[in-house]
């Protein structure tokens, strides 16, 4: 069962966030009025975005963090303009850092902090739609740091492309260079038994890249596939077959590349850059 996360706008101009497992009467039940409280008083309403989510808890959560949004950055997020929704984001972001009065005074009035959106990369017309999911889905916003790891234009291009040509089927394949640098992301067969919903890479692709590792070839430093219709993060799933060796993975979904090290303790964040090549 998928669940969504949705803004609708008013006939007075506002917006309301909620969220649903079943989009198409959910907004029948607005249209009507039967769901009574803040939408019923303005009628009609017009679904302007909506997002799916894997789970009900990510749906909700979602809606929270909506529900704090500015006007201006909700707007943003309607139109597609992703590169605003992140300038917005810093910008806010800046004013809590600065302990800016509007910005105390709109968390007295919410009564919780005021939520921002920070990308991973310097690309952020591209990776913008999934970091902001991925902020969207969890209980805190993602925090800033220095990239400490760097990927060349063309990986990054080869996992989309791979999570693309996979779909609705996960992808999967091998990330190749240095310690903190992919030189080569290269695709691999999926050959788990239910690809939708989980991927295997596949044993003879593996054996071949160490070889070539033996053979004077880059060192194979991770892996990545894809979430077709879920988040640019690890699942539960992923959770559970991690060997905790410190690897890293990348994890494609909603347009978004993210890496994770897989780490003793569990998968942890990383921030990286986009470098040509």
């Amino acid at each position: 069962m998928d669940f969504h996360a949705y803004l609708l706008r008013c006939s007075d101009g506002s917006y309301y966030a909620g969220h649903t497992d079943n989009l198409e009467q959910r907004m029948g039940q607005h249209q009507t009025g039967i769901l009574g409280g803040y939408t019923a008083r303005r009628r009609p309403v017009t679904l302007v975005w909506s997002e799916r989510f894997p789970t009900r808890d990510e749906a909700f959560a979602a809606e929270r963090k909506l529900k704090g949004w500015s006007r201006a950055k909700k707007e943003a997020l309607i139109a597609g303009d992703w590169a605003l929704v992140s300038e917005l984001a810093r910008n806010r972001q800046g004013d809590r850092e600065r302990g800016a009065s509007i910005l105390r005074q709109a968390q007295d009035e919410r009564g919780r902090r005021v939520d921002s959106v920070e990308l991973a990369t310097p690309d952020k017309e591209i990776t913008a739609r999934g970091e902001l999911i991925l902020s969207l889905s969890k209980g805190e916003p993602p925090v800033a740091t220095p990239a400490k790891y760097s990927i060349t234009r063309a990986a990054h291009a080869a996992i989309l492309a791979a999570a693309a040509t996979a779909a609705p089927n996960e992808a999967c394949g091998l990330l190749l260079g240095t310690a903190a640098h992919i030189e080569t992301a290269k695709a691999a067969a999926n050959v788990h038994p239910e690809p939708l919903r989980h991927f295997e890479i596949d044993p003879a692709e593996l054996i071949a890249a160490h070889k070539a590792v033996r053979d004077g070839g880059p060192k194979v430093i991770g892996y990545f596939h894809s979430h077709p219709n879920g988040l640019p993060r690890p699942s539960a799933t992923d959770a559970a077959s991690a060997s905790g060796d410190g690897r890293i993975w990348a994890i494609a979904a909603a347009g978004a590349v993210t890496l994770w090290c897989d780490a003793p303790s569990g998968f942890e964040p990383l921030s990286y850059g986009i470098k040509e090549g």
